[in-house]
């Protein structure tokens, strides 16, 4: 495995290692099944609520690892649907460059 790998190159490797481990990865199939897709994303919010409790107590190690799991759990699904990730997110960013100063303006 190359030490620098695209985001497509890491969403493929995940699904290898998972699916070495017997877990069962997002097919792109299951895209219209009513259960799979929110099931995995539910998963995604309980990392992100693991990784907001490791901050709560201060715990930065165990949170870096929740945001990890939380990338792991995102690039897994995303890998499903066989979608250019690294354009995807350059899109992206571009797209929030010209957004402007505080776009939204909503309070947290």
């Amino acid at each position: 495995m190359s030490e620098h790998l695209c985001l497509n190159e890491l969403a493929g490797v995940i699904r290898d290692v998972n699916r070495a481990n017997g877990w069962n990865v997002t097919q792109a199939t299951e895209w219209l099944d009513r259960y799979k897709i929110p099931a995995v994303l539910a998963l995604i919010h309980s990392e992100a609520s693991e990784a907001l409790e490791a901050f709560r107590h201060d715990e930065l190690e165990h949170f870096k690892e929740e945001l990890i799991d939380i990338l792991i759990r995102v690039l897994d699904l995303a890998g499903a649907f066989d979608f250019d990730l690294d354009a995807a997110i350059l899109a992206k960013i571009d797209t929030n460059r010209h957004r402007g100063f505080h776009h939204g303006g909503k309070r947290i």
